[in-house]
């Protein structure tokens, strides 16, 4: 096995115990914050007056083991191992269901956001690079100016009113942040000693801008292509909320809402895991990209 395979596996095991590591203590947090924060306990099923003083009090101790944090992530942890994600008090089914019923939604909406996002961003940034003119920089400059200043809710509320899907939302709400990242990468290649030899050699735009530019930006783009997903992520919640759509973002929201403790843990964790998953398989690619030093 060469030093090079044996540094990456090194790396991909470090990074695969610090997922863990990571997943485990956020939702020790998350646990913490939902237990003390104000409201905890309380049910709004509790003032219907057509339920019994019997059935309130089954309402009430739903949450009795709860209110103990250590106690109940252990419990919630056991569980878990076997692969039983517990029950939703909100929704009265159980979370592992729920999960299977909204992930696609999300995963859907967030694939083919990031897709019109980067194929956008790309296009834009490759444009302005090749083209080196100032007015064209100012002209996409200025438009995504005005797009990043536009919160996640309120492009996704303009999105449902016109009738749009979710994925067009976040495609708008993460366009101009790639975009300006990327032209950045693509810029500071072009300014590099070597690019500079080569245009002094006669080479058109597009040749420098491929053979040259690109090459030398692509593990930098991958990096970023991690970490937009966590950005996906984070526009995915408010713009599923706003435009009503069934995923995992309505789902978290709702369950902050009703304090559900199971479904928000779980929800936390799901979200960690598939963040930090895909920051390490991007830094992976990074690393495995790199020239090998003697």
């Amino acid at each position: 096995m060469s030093e090079r395979r044996r540094m990456l596996m090194r790396s991909a095991a470090l990074r695969a115990a610090t997922i863990v590591a990571v997943v485990l203590v956020s939702g020790v947090l998350c646990a913490t914050m939902v237990r003390f924060a104000p409201g905890f306990g309380s049910d709004e099923r509790q003032l219907d007056s057509r339920l019994s003083s019997e059935s309130v009090a089954a309402l009430r101790a739903q949450h009795d083991e709860e209110r103990n944090v250590a106690k109940f992530y252990l419990s919630y942890l056991r569980g878990l191992v076997s692969g039983d994600f517990g029950s939703s008090h909100l929704f009265s089914q159980p979370i592992s269901q729920l999960l299977q019923e909204r992930a696609p939604i999300t995963a859907r909406n967030i694939g083919w956001g990031l897709a019109m996002a980067w194929i956008l961003a790309l296009l834009c940034s490759l444009g302005a690079a090749a083209l080196q003119s100032t007015w064209t920089d100012a002209g996409f400059s200025t438009a995504v100016g005005a797009l990043i200043s536009l919160p996640a809710a309120v492009v996704g509320l303009l999105v449902a009113i016109l009738n749009r899907p979710v994925s067009f939302a976040i495609a708008v709400a993460l366009a101009p942040v790639l975009y300006r990242w990327c032209r950045n990468i693509l810029q500071k290649s072009w300014s590099e000693p070597w690019t500079l030899a080569a245009r002094a050699k006669g080479l058109g735009r597009t040749r420098i801008l491929f053979c040259h530019v690109v090459p030398v930006a692509a593990p930098q783009l991958i990096a970023l292509a991690g970490v937009s997903l966590n950005m996906a992520f984070g526009a995915a919640l408010p713009v599923e909320v706003v435009a009503d759509s069934p995923g995992i973002g309505q789902l978290a929201w709702q369950a902050a809402m009703g304090r559900d403790l199971p479904l928000l843990v779980t929800l936390t964790g799901l979200v960690a895991a598939v963040t930090l998953v895909a920051n390490a398989g991007a830094s992976l690619a990074n690393e495995a990209m790199q020239p090998v030093t003697a």
